[in-house]
C-alpha cells in the first residue's frame, strides 16, 4: 500500500509579548485597562456579598481571575463588534460597556468614571438582581445579558448552546454587508458540544466573521479539561473546519488585546479559534475555592494565584512609575462606582434589614412583553377565500414557492435554508423550486446538521434577517431542541423584548409514507408545550400563502406545519402575486352541522370532512372547524364556543399518538369553559400510542382513518360516547 502525505490544514499559531510591546502602550491606557479591572473584581465581590445575604436570585458565576480575557478582547474592538457569551459573562458585559463608552483622550486618573460609565455598571447590577431597569429587563438575571447599544448580542446559560445563534449573527452582518465582527466567548467545557461543531462548520463553509474565543480556565463545573477533552490544545478543534487557531495568554489584557488586533488586521483569518489560557479563582459559582470540593488543590490554586492579572499588572503600572496612591486613587473610584449602583437598587427597612427597593421590581403587567409579537392586526388587512376571488388553480408545493419567492424578491433580508433546497427540483418536495438560480447565496443548502442551522437562522434573525428553515422532516427538530424551544423561543422573552426572532421554520408530516418512527412525528404537540412559537397548519394552497404571509410579517417564531398528503393535491387561488393574508388566530367552519362539533387541523381535516359525509347519509350533522392556528395563545376559542353552543357534543381529530397530541388538552380546556354546553363527553381520534412503523399494514392500522373516524363521529353526534 502506497502512502501520501494529506495536505495539512491551517497551522496552529502561539501568541506571545514581550518587554517592546509593554513599553509600546501609553500610559493612559495602561491605567484604563487596570482601572476596568479592578471595577470588575470590584463589582463581582459586591456580587457574591450581595448573594450570601439573599439579596441575589439564582446562581452568580463569577470571572474572578479571568479579567484580563474581556478587558483586552474589548480594547481590541469597535463599538459596533458583537461580544457574545456565557453563563460567566459579567466581566465582558463590562468590559464592552466601559470600551464602548470611553471618551477620547481619555485618561481614567484624571476624569474618573464618567456617567455613563457607572451608568453601564448600574444597569447590570439591576439586571442581576431580577430588576425592570436592568439590560433584560431583570428576566435574564446574571446569565441572559443582551444590550444591542454596547454591542452584547446575547448571553446564553446553555453550554454550548449560544455558539449557533452567535455564528448566525456574525454571518448576518456579512450578508448585510457590514464589516462588524463578532466574538464568541465560550469556556473549555462547551468545545465538545454537538451545536458548537456544526455551528463552526458552517461559519467556515459560510465565511462568516466570527473568532471563537475559547476561555480556556481549565474546568468544567469541576471536571478538567484533561478528562474533557482529547486534544492537547482546544485551539487545534479549529483544524478539523480549515480555519486557523491561536494560543495567548489570558493573565493579562495586553497579550489578549494584541492577539485579537492581530488577527483582526488580516481578515482571511477569520473564521478562528483562539484559545485564552486563564483561571477561576472561585468553584463554578459562589465565593468558596474548588479546593473546597476537592477537584483542584490548594497549591494548584495557589500557583495560579500568583499570576492573577491584577497583581501582575500592579506590578507592571509600577514600574512605569505609577505610584501606590494613584494605584489606590483607581481602586477607589472602582469602590465608590459599585457602592453607589448598590445604594441606587437598596434600602434598610423599618426593622434595619437590607432589602431591595420596591419601585424596582417588574410589573405583573410586563411578564409577557417579548413573548412573541402581539401585533397580529398590523399584519392584516385579511382577506378569507370567501372573500377572494380564486380563479387561479395551483398545486400545494407551488404554493410554498411562489409565496416563498415573493417574500425574496420584496425583502433582502429573507433567506431560506435547510437540507437539499437547491436540489432534486426544489428540495425533498418541491417546495423551494428555481429560486437558488434567482436569489443565490440567499437560498441555501445546509450541511445534515439541523442545530447548527437553527441555531444560525436564530442569530441571523436578531441581527437583522429574516430566515425561513427547512426542516426536511418534523421529526428532524428533536435533533435540534435546544436551538428551537431554549432558543428560538425564548430569547426575544429572556432578553427583555429588546430583540425579535422573526424567523419562520417549514416543516412536514410524512405520517402514512412508511418513512417509520423516525420521520414521522406530528410537531404541534411539541411545539406547544414551550413559549414563544406560534404554529400555523394550512391545509390549501390558498390558506398556505394566506398564513405565511402572515408569519413573515410577525416578528417573533413561526412554525408552518405540512402534511405530506395536501403535496399531490391542488386548489384556488387569486390572480396576480400572492400577497393576500389570512388572521392568525382565526379558524375555518369547513363544513356547518348541528350534532357535533369536531375540531382538527392538517390532514386530519381531510379525515373529518370525509367522515361527516358519510355521517350525513345517515342523518348526522357534523361541523368540521379546521384549527389553523394551534399554538394555545393562538387556538380560536370564539369559534370553538360558538359551534359547541350549537352542538352540544365535541370531539377532535388528528393524526398524533394520543401522548404527543393537542386534542386532550384541547378537550380539557373546552369542557373548562363550556361544560354546562356538552351533553356527553367529548372524545378524541388519535393514532395508536405506538411509533409508526414502516410496514404497510401496521401502519395504516396504527393511523386513524375515515372508518374510525367516522365511528367516533357516530357515537359522539349520538351522546353515545
Amino acid at each position: 500500500m502506497k502512502e501520501t502525505r494529506i495536505p495539512t490544514p491551517p497551522p496552529q499559531r502561539a501568541l506571545a509579548i514581550g518587554d517592546k510591546d509593554w513599553a509600546a502602550v501609553r500610559r493612559a491606557e495602561l491605567l484604563w485597562m487596570y482601572q476596568q479591572m479592578t471595577l470588575i473584581r470590584t463589582f463581582e465581590e459586591k456580587l457574591l456579598a450581595l448573594k450570601d445575604d439573599g439579596l441575589v436570585n439564582g446562581p452568580v458565576h463569577t470571572s474572578i481571575g479571568q479579567e484580563a480575557v474581556a478587558v483586552g478582547a474589548a480594547l481590541a474592538v469597535r463599538k459596533q463588534d458583537k461580544f457574545t457569551g456565557t453563563h460567566r459573562a459579567h466581566h465582558q458585559y463590562l468590559a464592552k460597556a466601559l470600551s464602548a463608552s470611553t471618551p477620547k483622550r481619555y485618561d481614567p486618573l484624571r476624569d474618573g468614571l464618567t456617567d455613563e460609565m457607572q451608568a453601564h455598571v448600574l444597569t447590570l447590577l439591576k439586571e442581576i438582581m431580577g430588576l425592570a431597569g436592568g439590560c433584560s429587563g431583570g428576566r435574564g438575571g446574571s446569565m441572559h445579558l443582551y444590550n444591542a447599544e454596547i454591542g452584547v448580542a446575547g448571553t446564553n446559560a446553555i453550554v454550548g448552546g449560544g455558539v449557533p445563534p452567535a455564528t448566525g449573527v456574525a454571518w448576518a452582518d456579512a450578508m448585510q454587508g457590514r464589516d462588524d465582527v463578532t466574538l464568541c466567548f465560550y469556556g473549555d467545557g462547551a468545545v465538545y458540544q454537538g451545536a458548537v461543531h456544526e455551528a463552526c462548520n458552517l461559519a467556515s463553509l459560510w465565511g462568516a466573521p466570527i473568532i471563537y474565543a475559547i476561555e480556556n480556565n481549565h474546568y468544567a463545573v469541576a471536571t478538567s479539561r484533561d478528562e474533557g477533552c482529547s486534544a492537547s490544545r482546544l485551539s487545534h478543534v479549529a483544524s478539523a473546519y480549515g480555519m486557523p487557531g491561536f494560543q495567548v495568554s489570558g493573565m493579562d489584557p495586553l497579550s489578549v488585546k494584541l492577539a485579537v488586533e492581530h488577527i483582526l488586521a488580516d481578515r482571511a483569518n477569520l473564521p478562528c479559534f483562539l484559545e485564552i489560557d486563564t483561571y477561576r479563582h472561585y468553584h463554578h459559582a459562589g465565593c468558596i475555592p474548588g479546593s473546597a470540593f476537592g477537584y483542584r488543590t490548594k497549591e494548584e490554586e495557589a500557583a495560579w494565584q500568583a499570576k492573577d492579572p491584577l497583581a501582575q499588572f500592579e506590578a507592571r503600572l509600577l514600574a512605569r512609575g505609577i505610584s501606590p496612591a494613584q494605584i489606590e486613587q483607581l481602586r477607589e473610584q472602582a469602590r465608590e462606582c459599585v457602592e453607589s449602583a448598590a445604594a441606587a437598587v437598596l434600602k434598610t427597612d423599618t426593622s434595619g434589614v437590607v432589602v431591595i427597593r420596591d419601585e424596582l421590581w417588574p410589573t405583573a403587567d410586563s411578564a409577557a412583553h417579548g413573548m412573541r409579537d402581539e401585533n397580529v392586526a398590523g399584519t392584516g388587512p385579511f382577506v378569507e377565500v370567501s372573500a377572494a376571488t380564486c380563479t387561479r388553480e395551483i398545486k400545494f408545493p407551488d404554493a410554498i414557492t411562489e409565496v416563498t419567492g415573493r417574500w425574496l424578491e420584496q425583502d433582502s433580508g429573507v433567506v431560506v435554508m435547510g437540507e437539499e433546497v437547491c436540489n432534486m427540483g426544489g428540495g425533498a418536495y418541491g417546495a423551494t423550486k428555481g429560486l437558488y438560480k434567482i436569489y443565490p447565496g440567499r437560498v441555501r443548502n445546509t450541511p445534515i446538521t439541523e442545530a447548527g442551522f437553527c441555531g444560525l437562522a436564530c442569530g441571523a434573525a436578531m441581527n437583522g434577517m429574516h430566515p425561513v428553515v427547512e426542516l426536511m422532516f418534523s421529526s428532524f427538530g428533536l435533533v435540534a431542541a435546544d436551538q428551537l424551544f431554549n432558543q428560538i423561543g425564548q430569547l426575544g422573552h429572556i432578553y427583555g423584548g429588546h430583540v425579535s426572532v422573526p424567523l419562520v421554520c417549514r416543516t412536514r408530516i410524512a405520517a402514512g409514507l412508511g418513512y417509520g418512527a423516525q420521520h414521522s412525528m406530528d410537531p404541534v404537540a411539541l411545539f406547544s408545550m414551550f413559549p414563544g412559537w406560534r404554529i400555523f397548519v394550512p391545509t390549501t394552497p390558498y390558506d398556505y400563502i394566506g398564513l405565511f404571509n402572515a408569519a413573515m410579517k410577525l416578528k417573533s417564531p413561526t412554525l408552518m406545519v405540512e402534511h405530506q398528503g395536501f403535496y399531490g393535491q391542488k386548489g384556488l387561488i387569486p390572480e396576480g402575486p400572492p400577497d393576500h393574508v389570512v388572521e392568525p388566530g382565526v379558524a375555518a367552519v369547513r363544513r356547518e352541522g348541528s350534532d357535533v362539533t369536531v375540531l382538527s387541523y392538517g390532514w386530519g381535516v381531510h379525515l373529518a370532512l370525509e367522515a361527516a359525509k358519510r355521517l350525513a347519509e345517515e342523518g348526522l350533522s357534523a361541523e368540521v372547524i379546521d384549527l389553523r392556528t394551534v399554538d394555545d395563545a393562538g387556538m380560536d376559542y370564539e369559534t370553538i364556543g360558538a359551534s359547541m353552543r350549537k352542538t352540544g357534543a365535541l370531539m377532535t381529530v388528528e393524526e398524533a399518538q394520543a401522548c404527543n397530541a393537542i386534542g386532550p388538552k384541547l378537550i380539557r380546556a373546552c369542557e373548562q369553559r363550556w361544560f354546562d354546553y356538552l351533553d356527553a363527553p367529548a372524545a378524541s381520534i388519535n393514532a395508536l400510542d405506538i411509533p409508526l412503523a414502516v410496514s404497510s399494514r401496521m401502519e395504516r392500522l396504527c393511523l386513524p382513518n375515515v372508518e374510525r373516524t367516522v365511528a367516533l363521529m357516530r357515537k359522539a353526534a349520538k351522546r353515545e360516547v
